[in-house]
């Protein structure tokens, strides 16, 4: 059999049929990669199972684009002078590790769609880990990988999706964004000494979403979900909640200068917004900084914990517990308005 650095090396030399075998090559490792997260996280690919060979090749289409006779992608990746003085297991390992992270791209641009809330996690990782939010963790876009160059380890495995759904389940109470998300992930690989310093960011997008969902399942005050009230019904609870409150609050906030006006209405946004994520079914989930930064882009994830959070919170949880009661209240005439 071919080695894969031969292979490797005549594509990119721009032999045409090494190119379609290693396109046949890097399919198979598509395909293999796929069939593995279908059989752990079927949630997520079941739809597309029946295709899984054409979603394959649709991930990994962009690394046999060509710009004259280069195959530009792979060669920006690993170009032939690096790949000549690699061992063949040192070129299967790196091709793998490109071809996962095309897999991962290709999931996110497919899910994004119908999955919004997975979406805007992908993406919240993403910009916390680019704009270097969390001290330590970096982004590698060559590999789709989250990595915290603080604790290097080399040749361990990547910690399961299994375990790290384990390890998370106690934590969740301190995660509220995606900045301490990043926190949790690395304070659970830095405790898991068997393991790499390294995850798939989509992976860990995945099990966080799930993580979250199966709580907010067995969570016995979240009633109201079973609700039949539309979303626009919902809406129109939760700003007419926000309405009634208004006058209480800002006697608290505004008229004790504790906040400038034009700041107090950024806060009922930053609230409103919140609980739509809650309480409508197909709102993307997120954390109360990621809607709170939209408003107060100017305010660092460090004042914001200092200065806002626990206000941010308060004014959540006042209006939260207003919306129950009257959603609970809605539920219960309702009863009788359907004899």
């Amino acid at each position: 059999m071919e080695k894969l650095k031969n292979t490797l090396v005549q594509a990119l030399e721009g032999d045409e049929r090494a190119t379609v075998r290693l396109c046949n090559h890097c399919r198979r490792v598509a395909v293999a990669y796929l069939r593995t997260k279908v059989k752990h996280d079927d949630f997520l690919l079941q739809h597309l199972y029946s295709s899984v060979d054409d979603l394959a090749l649709d991930c990994i289409a962009d690394l046999f684009g060509r710009k004259g006779n280069s195959l530009f992608q792979i060669e920006e990746y690993m170009d032939r002078a690096e790949c000549s003085v690699m061992t063949e297991p040192e070129v299967v390992s790196k091709i793998r590790r490109l071809i996962f992270s095309k897999v991962n791209e290709g999931l996110f641009k497919n899910y994004r769609s119908f999955d919004p809330s997975l979406s805007k996690i992908i993406r919240n990782l993403k910009r916390t880990l680019e704009e270097g939010k969390v001290e330590g963790g970096v982004y590698d876009s060559n590999t789709g990988e989250i990595e915290f160059v603080d604790f290097i380890r080399i040749q361990k495995p990547n910690i399961t999706d299994e375990i790290l759904e384990i390890r998370l389940s106690g934590r969740l109470s301190e995660i509220s964004n995606s900045v301490e998300a990043v926190y949790q992930l690395k304070s659970i690989l830095e405790f898991e000494v068997g393991y790499s310093a390294k995850l798939s960011l989509v992976n860990f997008a995945i099990v966080l979403r799930k993580s979250f969902a199966r709580r907010l399942n067995i969570k016995e005050d979240i009633v109201y979900q079973k609700s039949d009230l539309r979303a626009d019904e919902i809406n129109e609870f939760i700003e007419q909640s926000i309405i009634e409150l208004k006058p209480q609050l800002f006697s608290t906030y505004v008229d004790s200068d504790k906040l400038h006006p034009i700041h107090f209405e950024k806060y009922l946004q930053a609230v409103k917004d919140i609980l739509e994520s809650d309480f409508v079914k197909k709102s993307p989930k997120e954390g109360y900084f990621e809607h709170f930064e939209f408003y107060f882009p100017e305010v660092s994830y460090g004042r914001y914990r200092e200065e806002h959070r626990t206000r941010l919170e308060y004014l959540v949880r006042k209006v939260r517990e207003f919306l129950v009661s009257e959603l609970k209240r809605e539920e219960y005439f309702s009863r009788f308005r359907r004899w």
